[in-house]
């Protein structure tokens, strides 16, 4: 009977399942302590390309748009002609003006002739002073009547000229406001044009960065957008205008570019300025960060030696290494590569 108790038990406990002895995760091999870096702060700022030479030419006389010389995207010479005007009537009072001046010249040369030789006979006693005097005044009143037709004949050039619209500087064609044959009135826009030789990055901060601004430093301008960013630049020849936008509280930043420089007005471009006050970042390198879904994260070993998963907020990559904004906290262990050790 007892022989038959004892199989009993021995049979009910090979029955029960085996009890799992409680799992103790290993600490991963490859692990990195996070460490902080203290640098300089900085503030982002989003930015235009602008020319520093750009404007609308506008007319200044009213008339029929004879003729469009240039198109958009031209490129012109400084004083070249972009848009003629019908000037029939002012290069006939141009005409007119010069054809009275150079009457006023003719009498102003008799006048001196006559002046010269009431000279020579009034030293010879030839002609009273009264004489003399005559000659004299009408000498300096051909004078007068010859400078100011000139300066009308002058005038009316220069008028008849407003006829032409002609560019100030070299430089490309952005916008053409008119065609031919409409109706220039003084102060319409006609075409647009800027010189591509000297551009700057136009930013506006908030006005409480501004006292915060370290001048001097050097300013970083990045251009193109997140997606596919293009060249970056690390200058010095950098501003804030020393006045705030009562609007939007808000202070201009420029920043000159170099010559050489191969962007386009109105171009995006993000400005990294430097501020007194220093910054703490964490960076950790970039193959420790683990992409699930929509959710970026790192895997975190606790001081039991357990791994986590815990989201993370990145800011800019900095070569192999990426700043984290929140998330972490400095002096934490995480796995250097978890995709490598098939932690993905």
């Amino acid at each position: 009977m007892k022989m038959l108790n004892a199989l009993a038990v021995i049979g009910l406990l090979l029955a029960q399942p085996a009890l799992a002895a409680p799992a103790v995760p290993a600490a991963p091999a490859a692990s990195l302590v996070v460490g902080a870096t203290t640098r300089d702060g900085t503030f982002a700022a989003t930015g235009t390309v602008e020319a520093v030479r750009q404007g609308t030419l506008a007319a200044q006389v009213s008339g029929r748009i004879a003729e469009i010389l240039v198109r958009s995207g031209d490129e012109v010479a400084a004083g070249q002609a972009l848009v003629r005007i019908e000037a029939d009537e002012a290069q006939q009072s141009a005409a007119a003006s010069g054809a009275t001046a150079a009457g006023a010249a003719a009498r102003l040369a008799s006048a001196r002739a006559d002046h010269e030789r009431a000279q020579k006979l009034h030293a010879q006693d030839y002609i009273s002073d009264a004489a003399m005097q005559r000659a004299e005044a009408a000498w300096q009143s051909a004078q007068a009547d010859a400078e100011a037709s000139g300066a009308m004949a002058k005038a009316a050039n220069t008028r008849a000229g407003w006829y032409t619209v002609r560019a100030p500087y070299a430089g490309h064609v952005t916008e053409l406001w008119v065609s031919a044959g409409d109706t220039a009135t003084p102060g319409r826009p006609l075409v647009g044009l800027y010189a591509p030789g000297a551009l700057r990055v136009v930013a506006r901060i908030p006005e409480t960065i501004g006292p915060r601004l370290l001048p001097g430093a050097s300013a970083r301008v990045e251009f193109g957008a997140d997606a596919a960013p293009g060249p970056a630049l690390t200058l010095t020849s950098w501003r804030a205008v020393p006045a705030v936008d009562p609007a939007t509280h808000s202070i201009e930043v420029r920043v000159d570019l170099p010559a050489a420089t191969r962007t386009d007005p109105g171009q995006f471009a993000r400005l990294l300025l430097p501020l007194r006050t220093a910054a703490t970042e964490l960076r950790v390198p970039q193959r420790a960060i683990v992409h699930r879904s929509e959710v970026t994260a790192v895997y975190v070993i606790d001081a039991q030696g357990e791994t986590h998963l815990r989201q993370v907020r990145l800011g800019p990559a900095d070569g192999e290494n990426v700043i984290v904004l929140s998330g972490l906290q400095a002096g934490e262990r995480i796995v250097a590569d978890p995709n490598s050790g098939g932690m993905r």
